[in-house]
């Protein structure tokens, strides 16, 4: 550390920090050159707070709280360095004394217990294995009770939650899909670890180590009883064997002293005694000869367990890493299974959290407002009625004349009766389309009134006619809130309690009869079933909630293959070149979501996609998109056009229209040699650029090749792009924006055997350049009529879409 006094000037502080700094950096760059495994993340994380506080450190007119970081920054560094130091040195030991196998088993054979140590290792790894088999499995026994609370609780809160025009519906919308998706893979996992991956596998193998290990163990306790029965043979024929030798000895010093003692005795006991001497030697010779069996057989055992300890201990350390090996195995797929399953999810959730810095405050409501279609209000005026003492008292009248009328008869009608000097009357003009209960807040202008309201005799009105009134126009009402024009709605037969779906709506539902397959969910139907009695369509009940196929009053077709599908096939009910599903797509988008932001860029949620995929190829032309997300509509789009077996712009073009792109981009060269970003592609009028307008004229060329359909559907969609471009403020899409995302989908090479080639990664930006091209020159482009229906200018002058649009 260095310390200044408070004499020396702020320069020379500055100077001398900075150069103890840059000391301290060149020992820490020796350091880190010479033990490599020190430069770590925390070690020049701690080293770049050191250089900044240094850099940012106040010195003339520094706080205590400035020194104490600055303090505390060196510590870091050093506490890093130690701690790093300490556990590295420790790794490098532990490493350094691991043994190889030979290494560990000959100090096993040349110690004693090692193969008891050995056995006694293995069978701890038996219960070791046991213990983790129980710890996944209950682990996994909770991962699947999670799901199944997941989808208990998706199952509950879709309803609540997913209600139309509710701040950021869409999110929590999507939040529920993707935990739906994540119980489903916590489910799958979970099969994978139980079945293939992690617990069957370590059974096995537990049960293997397990007898190997036995076999290992009798083999060893064989050879150890051997030797112990020979060990405690030699015991015994040793003992014998010193008893027949002292014997031997006591006779033949019997015998000897008795030869010296009675020379001249008769030789019957010298004889004797001679013959007890050669027994006691016999016998002593046999117990020798016993003694020496026992010690080699003792030695021949003694080798046998030295040779059964090799082949033991080689045989422990074998079952052991083949254990070590499969349980590496196990463990390696289990955590690589819970990794596929849990990586999603980081950025499932920063996409919500990018997805609610999209949404505005407010703008959900002001979709609500516009959506309900309410009427203007009509004016209230109240007119004074003079007091008379003549005529009966009469009940106020809700008069049905306009006000212009009123007060053009008010000086001919009869003078009020006293009861009717008593309040105000209040003059409006109900609509016949409007409820009774809607009478005093409904408005309408003076030509919506196709009928006149029946007169109140009395100031009353039958039961009968108040409930028909009432009735009728609720219906009305609701329908036209609802969206569903009076002419399509049906009564649904027995569901209409439950709720439904805009499409739904519009069949004459009946209860099922027959087993059929549901056409919103694709599998069978037997009970709790629904069938339209006009068009046959068969759905689940809980499906009529989320159906998207309209009535078409007549039987509906069988499913048709449509993604994938050749792009002449599907042109074949098309009148005008342009296939269905493009431009109803494009039609939905136009009529409510060109002010989205980000559409074409945001993804759709996988599962709305796929049904609603679904529902193509189920409804064709009848599909209902009015609640569905906009993104998840692009979504289809895209997909079908990227699906398609050649692209709208077919593969003999592709060669030409990347040359075209490749001259535009590359047109000139900066002198610092950099690569030329090619001039901008702006309609500039009489000052566009001379290259940009030799662009045009080539593609413009390049594309009077496309055969006639291709070309239509082309047109519609370039069209389509140019006014979403054209409101690039609200919806964040420019021209080169919907470049990038519709490049490799109107046009793509020849597939070769891979994915995806290198060449067509290098030919995205290429790609791009030739649809931005289109779009800001479509009119240059494209100068036959205009199929499309609906004009830019009259959508610009639309109503306004809401940001989020409908949040499906």
């Amino acid at each position: 550390r260095c310390y200044c006094g408070e004499n020396v000037p702020d320069e020379s502080q500055r100077a001398v920090a900075h150069e103890c700094l840059g000391e301290v950096l060149r020992i820490l760059r020796q350091v880190i050159g010479t033990y490599p495994l020190l430069n770590t993340v925390e070690m020049l994380t701690a080293a770049g707070t050191l250089i900044s506080k240094v850099k940012g450190f106040s010195y003339d007119g520094s706080t205590e709280a400035q020194k104490k970081d600055f303090e505390k920054a060196i510590e870091t560094i050093a506490v890093a360095f130690s701690s790093k130091f300490i556990f590295e040195c420790v790794h490098v030991h532990v490493c350094v004394s691991v043994m190889t196998a030979e290494q560990v088993d000959v100090l096993l054979q040349h110690s004693e217990g090692g193969v008891d140590s050995a056995l006694f290792y293995a069978k701890t790894i038996t219960k070791y294995m046991k213990d983790i088999i129980s710890y996944v499995d209950k682990r996994v026994a909770l991962e699947v009770e999670f799901a199944k609370g997941l989808q208990r609780l998706y199952q509950s809160s879709k309803q609540s939650i997913t209600q139309n025009h509710m701040p950021m519906m869409s999110i929590y919308s999507l939040a529920l899909e993707q935990d739906l998706e994540q119980s489903g893979g916590v489910q799958q996992a979970t099969t994978s670890i139980l079945t293939h991956s992690f617990l069957q596998p370590l059974l096995h193998r537990k049960q293997e180590h397990e007898k190997k290990r036995r076999e290992a163990k009798e083999r060893w306790l064989r050879a150890k009883r051997k030797l112990a029965d020979a060990e405690s043979n030699l015991r015994k024929a040793r003992q014998l064997y010193v008893a027949r030798s002292e014997e031997y000895e006591k006779a033949r010093t019997v015998a000897n002293k008795v030869e010296e003692e009675h020379a001249g005795s008769t030789h019957k006991t010298l004889d004797r005694k001679r013959r007890l001497e050669e027994e006691a030697r016999s016998k002593a010779e046999e117990a020798e000869a016993t003694y020496r069996t026992c010690v080699a057989d003792a030695t021949t055992q003694q080798h046998g367990l030295e040779d059964v300890k090799v082949s033991v201990l080689k045989q422990i350390q074998d079952v052991i890493r083949q254990t070590d090996q499969i349980l590496r195995a196990c463990t390696i797929a289990y955590y690589q299974i819970l990794h596929v399953q849990t990586a999603a999810l980081p950025v499932h959730y920063q996409t919500l959290c990018e997805s609610c810095k999209l949404y505005d405050p407010g703008q959900q409501y002001a979709a609500h407002v516009r959506d309900l279609h309410l009427r203007p209000e009509p004016p209230r005026v109240y007119r004074f009625e003079p007091y008379t003492a003549t005529g009966a008292q009469q009940p106020a009248r809700l008069r049905n004349d306009s006000v212009t009328d009123d007060l053009q008869q008010g000086n001919a009608e009869a003078p009020p009766t006293s009861a009717e000097a008593e309040h105000f009357v209040l003059t409006v003009c109900v609509p016949p389309s409007a409820g009774r209960g809607h009478q005093a807040y409904k408005s309408c202008g003076l030509g919506d009134v196709s009928k006149p309201s029946r007169p109140l005799s009395a100031g009353t009105l039958s039961s009968s006619e108040d409930v028909d009134d009432q009735d009728g126009n609720m219906a009305s009402f609701e329908q036209s809130v609802n969206g569903i024009e009076p002419g399509l709605t049906m009564t649904t037969g027995p569901f209409r309690n439950i709720g439904l779906s805009k499409a739904a709506k519009t069949h004459r539902l009946r209860k099922l009869r027959t087993p059929s397959k549901c056409r919103e969910c694709d599998s069978y139907v037997y009970f709790q079933g629904a069938e339209c009695e006009e068009c046959f369509l068969a759905c689940h009940k809980k499906c009529l909630e989320s159906v998207a196929i309209q009535c078409g009053h007549k039987k509906l077709q069988g499913r048709l293959q449509l993604f994938g599908r050749d792009f002449s096939q599907a042109l074949r009910d098309s009148t005008d070149g342009v296939p269905f599903i493009i431009r109803k797509c494009i039609q939905e988008i136009e009529s409510r979501a060109l002010r989205m932001k980000g559409i074409y860029r945001v993804n759709g949620v996988k599962t709305r996609v796929e049904k609603l995929c679904q529902a193509f190829e189920n409804g064709k032309e009848l599909v209902e998109l009015s609640q569905a997300s906009p993104h998840d509509i692009s979504n289809v789009l895209k997909l079908y056009l990227r699906q398609l077996p050649e692209p709208i712009m077919p593969f003999r073009m592709y060669n030409d229209l990347m040359g075209l792109a490749k001259e535009s981009l590359h047109a000139e060269t900066p002198a610092g040699g950099e690569e030329a970003k090619g001039p901008e592609l702006a309609d500039l009028g009489a000052r566009t650029d001379p290259k940009v307008l030799m662009l045009v004229e080539k593609l413009r060329q390049v594309l009077e090749e496309l055969p006639p359909a291709n070309t239509a559907t082309l047109k519609y969609i370039v069209r389509h792009l140019r006014r979403v471009s054209e409101l690039e403020q609200d919806n964040k899409m420019s021209s080169s924006n919907l470049g990038i995302v519709f490049g490799p989908t109107l046009m793509r090479p020849r597939p070769t055997g891979a994915t995806v080639s290198l060449s067509s990664l290098v030919d995205y930006p290429h790609q791009a350049r030739v649809v931005e091209a289109l779009i800001v020159f479509q009119q240059h482009i494209f100068t036959s009529s205009d199929p499309h229906p609906v004009s830019s200018s009259s959508l610009t002058c639309q109503g306004q879409v809401r940001g989020e649009g409908h949040s499906g």
